[in-house]
This record gives C-alpha cells, sequence and structure tokens, in this order.
C-alpha cells in the first residue's frame, strides 16, 4: 500500500516516546557486540556511528533488508532472538531490537542513530536542561561503551555514545551502507543552537544545483548531518538515516514486493530523482539516495 509522505512521518512520530530496548537489554544479561570488530582508539565526535532498529516483527525486516541492500545478519546475541547484529560486506554496521507490539494498529518500529559524544553524561544533562526527555540514562555497557537515548525539545530521538574501543573508521559510504544522516524538525534555529552546543557544530547553508538551499551541520570543517524544516506541524521531529544506493527507482520497485511501503517515490522535482523515503514491513522508515546526487552532471 503506497502511503504519503506525510502520513508516514506523523506514524513514525506514534512511536516515539519508547526506551530504546538495546541498551535495556545490554544493561542486563544480554551481550551487545562492540560497534567495531578491533579496536580504532579513535573518535569522531559529531558523527553518527551506528544505528538501531526498534521492531516489533525482525522476521519480516530481516528479509527485506536482506533482500534490499544485501544485508547480512547474526542472531546469536541474546535470549530469544532480541538483538541481531547487522553487517554489511563483513562490517557491522548496525543492530536490530526485537520490541514487543503495541495494542491496536499502532507500530512503535524506528531507526534510532548513535551520535559520537566525548562525554555522554554531560551531553545528557544539556537536553535535560534544555527541556528534552531523557529515555535511558546514561550507563556502561560492555564491549559497547557509555550509552543514553534522549529525545530533544522538540521530540526527535537519538542515542549518545563513547565507545570503549573506539568509533569505527571513516569510509567512503559503499552502496548499501549508510550515507547520511537527516534532522526533520520544527525549529532549525533552536535545534542547530542545541546540537551546536552537545559536540561543537558549526551550521552553514550550502547553495547546491540539485538539493537547492540546503543546511548541513559541520564539525572540524566536515560535513556529519543535514538539517530540515518540517512543513507539517502535527509531525514530530525524526532523525532519518540514509542508504546509498546506485539507482532508487530500482530499489523502490523492489519495496512492494518484499512487504514494505513507498512513502514517497523518486521524481524528478525532489532532489532529480535522486531520493526516495520507504518504510519497511515493521514500519521503521529510511532514506534512500543515489550519490553523488546527479552523476550525469558529476554533482556532489
Amino acid at each position: 500500500m503506497r502511503v504519503s509522505f506525510r502520513e508516514g512521518l506523523r506514524g513514525a512520530a506514534l512511536y516515539a516516546p519508547l526506551v530504546l530496548s538495546v541498551t535495556a537489554c545490554a544493561s542486563g544479561s544480554k551481550n551487545i557486540p562492540p560497534l567495531t570488530p578491533e579496536p580504532t582508539g579513535s573518535y569522531t565526535v559529531g558523527s553518527f556511528v551506528w544505528y538501531d532498529l526498534l521492531t516489533d516483527d525482525v522476521p519480516a525486516v530481516l528479509g527485506f533488508y536482506g533482500g534490499l541492500f544485501g544485508w547480512e545478519f547474526e542472531g546469536d546475541f541474546g535470549d530469544e532472538g532480541d538483538f541481531t547484529l547487522i553487517t554489511h560486506d563483513g562490517v557491522p554496521i548496525g543492530g536490530i531490537v526485537y520490541a514487543e507490539p503495541l495494542e491496536g494498529d499502532v507500530s512503535r518500529s524506528r531507526w534510532i542513530p548513535s551520535l559520537s559524544v566525548e562525554d555522554v553524561d554531560r551531553a545528557v544533562e544539556q537536553v535535560r536542561q534544555s527541556g528534552g526527555t531523557v529515555y535511558f540514562e546514561p550507563e556502561d555497557v560492555p564491549d559497547r561503551g557509555r550509552l543514553a537515548v534522549v529525545g530533544d525539545p522538540q521530540g526527535a530521538i537519538l542515542a549518545f555514545v563513547r565507545t570503549t574501543s573506539g568509533d569505527p573508521i571513516e569510509a567512503d559510504p559503499r552502496i548499501g551502507g549508510w550515507l547520511w544522516t537527516e534532522l526533520w524538525t520544527h525549529d532549525v534555529e533552536a535545534a542547530v543552537d542545541l546540537y551546536g552546543s552537545l559536540v561543537d557544530y558549526e551550521f552553514e547553508i550550502i547553495d547546491h544545483p540539485v538539493l537547492g538551499d540546503y543546511g548541513v551541520l559541520r564539525r572540524d570543517g566536515e560535513p556529519r548531518a543535514g538539517v530540515r524544516k518540517l512543513p507539517w506541524e502535527d509531525v514530530t521531529p525524526n532523525w532519518l538515516p540514509y542508504v546509498r544506493v546506485a539507482d532508487p527507482a530500482a530499489v523502490v520497485a523492489e519495496v512492494e514486493w518484499l512487504g514494505g511501503r513507498v512513502l514517497i517515490a523518486p521524481s524528478d522535482s525532489i532532489r532529480a530523482g535522486s531520493v526516495a523515503l520507504i518504510a519497511d514491513p515493521s514500519g521503521g522508515a529510511l532514506v534512500v539516495q543515489q550519490w553523488p546526487v546527479d552523476e550525469r552532471t558529476g554533482g556532489q
């Protein structure tokens, strides 16, 4: 079933007031693996270094993401399949966390990105003082590091992490790998002020021939995330992850066959047809994008 872009984002907002189950699992008896197979000893503060999918239908999303992006999965972490490791080309890139379904026709499935910060406790206190919500207080998780889950004052949920052995080494994104992370928010200025204070971001509006005027959060001169204003007051702000694909139209053609939904299809009027918003069978939303944006003109 095809639904509108607005309906998809509003639906995503319904699962916002939840504690991220992966941290609850990790703080108990379950074994959550580190972010990298080998220690790196380096940190990319201000980067999103991990993504966890909260879902009430693990088998369905395994088939969906495996078929769509070629992701592979290891499910030996945790009892009853509570945590599944996602790998891409043999590299860990995220986790899938089982959450009990809600009553009625409401999904709680969503992607939650993890932001690398220097001091998790300080970042959490800044969010708290700014009027945000702390869903999971800072806690040390064996092998993973110090974690917390928060919602900013406008409702966008993310995790903070300071890894035990270092962040993943930065590399050019592969096809089927994470490309970008973007904040959709009602008050861009307030969001920029908050996140700037958290990780020393600088905010820049770039004039791109395909993207148009686009807000970018930079740290040490490097682009780390995008920011755009939500046009609908009844939609809760979200952090949306991007996956790099070679052909968004070809990917979208497989989405419904694999049990997902197309929330917005590629269109020449939106970034030259380079993007699409999709949802997995349980409702978790993400963006797929061709990169460079327009390979016909060599745009970056």
